[in-house]
């Protein structure tokens, strides 16, 4: 179990099991709502706030406010669990790289991305497709894989996978 937001609002934990429905959400881990309230926080790969059933109007005001304060940080949690869970695809066919998302799922998400617009000429000649990779870390799509830390380049994949 992941508590992802702590105190929202007083006496409320949030966050997701290990075992979880392939969509993004949180849903109550505190100790007197336990497993009582869930919000889906996207919709067809789109950003979003969706309570599921019924919810306090205070309780979603509370998480709502602080859902968009912390927005990258709950995704790339939650990005890095779907690498960990192998949610995440990657279909490298330069210049194009394929995300599914939730692959299987009725909930799928397919991005592509075209590496050759993200580099120079003389850098993009430079890459094989062994070099790509999701790199559960950041959480990101980062290309040139034996190369140090500091001379990769690291796509941030929440940005990649949800509009808004």
């Amino acid at each position: 179990m992941a508590v992802i937001l702590r105190d929202v609002p007083a006496g409320f934990n949030w966050g997701w099991f290990s075992r979880e429905d392939p969509r993004m959400h949180l849903q109550s881990l505190d100790r007197k709502n336990f497993g009582l309230y869930k919000v889906w926080l996207e919709h067809k790969g789109k950003r979003a706030v969706i309570p599921e059933g019924p919810l306090p109007s205070k309780v979603l005001k509370s998480l709502t406010i602080e859902i968009q304060r912390k927005r990258r940080y709950i995704e790339g949690r939650w990005t890095s669990f779907m690498i960990d869970t192998g949610w995440i695809e990657l279909h490298v066919d330069l210049p194009e790289v394929v995300l599914i998302v939730y692959p299987n799922m009725p909930t799928k998400i397919t991005r592509k991305v075209n590496l050759e617009q993200w580099f120079s000429p003389a850098t993009y000649a430079e890459i094989e497709p062994s070099d790509v990779f999701l790199n559960r870390e950041l959480p990101a799509l980062s290309v040139f894989k034996d190369r140090p830390d500091d001379l990769r380049h690291d796509f941030y994949l929440p940005e990649i996978i949800w509009m808004d």
